[in-house]
């Protein structure tokens, strides 16, 4: 996997995203309006007309590929960058799987098809979390990609030691939201367990990394 590639992919996805919204859209009434959003009930209480609804996805996935695109250019610890390219290809890709499911889910609402849309969206969320949480850990310190707190910016062991802990919990986490989607569970519940998993698995490491800064800092005074 490469930049060259997924910009390729990118390209390729929009391209695909936008024949497709628009081949549905075109047999849609002029008048119609489309799903946009679910509650945590799995029931609409948001929709958009056609367009809106059919090309916001396409236009925004175009955008996040531009951003992951440039961002060698625009992030200022370069050399960290570098040394983190898994994290930036597996972030890159994982990215487009989630675009390209919720794609899906808005074209099969479009076409009245019957969709599970929290257990979808939600197992697709967990495959995105074990992708990115795979490489974390290797990750090293930058500006733009990571668990950027003011701690893990400050030292580069704290950012090593702090994505280690998160890269864990966000595989772990992902992995438990996979099996929570393939449970026959009410979509309430589904939504509030994956909250707090995924919840826990952004909070804890902040809360770590504060502590790792402190007994450094603690470490470096007592020296």
């Amino acid at each position: 996997m490469t930049r060259r590639g997924l910009t390729a992919a990118s390209i390729a996805l929009v391209a695909a995203m936008l024949i497709a919204s628009i081949g549905v859209g075109i047999g849609l009434p002029a008048e119609a309006r489309l799903p946009v959003h679910w509650s945590a009930a799995g029931e609409v209480d948001g929709d958009a007309p056609k367009w809106v609804a059919l090309l916001f996805t396409p236009v925004l996935t175009a955008a996040l590929s531009l951003l992951f695109y440039v961002l060698p250019a625009i992030e200022p610890r370069s050399r960290g960058l570098e040394r983190s390219q898994g994290l930036y290809l597996w972030g890159w890709a994982a990215l487009l799987f989630m675009q390209a499911v919720i794609e899906l889910v808005i074209l099969a609402t479009a076409l009245g098809r019957s969709v599970p849309v929290p257990d979808v969206v939600v197992g697709a969320l967990g495959v995105m979390l074990v992708l990115i949480g795979n490489q974390l850990g290797k990750s090293r310190s930058m500006y733009l990609i990571g668990l950027r707190t003011p701690w893990t910016l400050a030292s580069e062991e704290v950012w090593i030691k702090t994505h280690r802990l998160g890269g864990k919990l966000m595989v772990g986490g992902g992995l438990f939201i996979v099996a929570l989607a393939a449970m026959p569970l009410a979509p309430a519940v589904l939504v509030t367990g994956t909250l707090v998993v995924v919840a826990a698995a952004a909070l804890l490491p902040i809360a770590y990394s504060f502590l790792l800064w402190r007994r450094e800092q603690h470490s470096q005074s007592s020296g």
